[in-house]
């Protein structure tokens, strides 16, 4: 669905297009620390950014996505979709696993797959956090 903004340019003409309805936040959503991100975890976190070449400077932002997305919980499985993983992958990026759907349960092909989607679509990190922050998924 999408809304009709009319507008005045600088140059004072009137113009209108339509906008895309913003996808609302999840309600009551909270921040979770990354602390909550056991330490086998994070290790297997720093693992996959060696193995993928990620400078260490992108860790924070990195352990702090997978804490809202899995709560570092390997193999996490989404109810409400086929989102799964550390990172939530859905199924269309299971392949971005090393091993695809097989990779589930194994921490450091799960960051490696997170690693994948992030740095495919945001460039970096940062920009990803960025985004998760602005609208509460990625």
């Amino acid at each position: 669905m999408s809304e009709t903004h009319a507008h005045r340019r600088e140059n004072g003409v009137k113009h209108s297009h339509a906008h895309r309805q913003e996808k609302p936040g999840k309600r009551g959503w909270q921040e979770k620390p990354v602390s909550v991100v056991p330490l086998q975890v994070q290790m297997a976190l720093r693992d996959a950014m060696r193995e993928e070449h990620i400078a260490d400077v992108e860790f924070d932002d990195l352990l702090w996505i997978l804490a809202q997305e899995s709560a570092g919980i390997v193999g996490a499985k989404n109810s409400d979709s086929t989102a799964r993983g550390l990172f939530q992958l859905l199924h269309a990026q299971y392949s971005l696993n090393p091993h695809g759907e097989a990779s589930f349960g194994n921490a450091v092909e799960e960051c490696q797959g997170g690693i994948h989607y992030i740095y495919g679509r945001y460039h970096t990190a940062s920009n990803a956090r960025d985004f998760w922050k602005r609208h509460h998924w990625y």
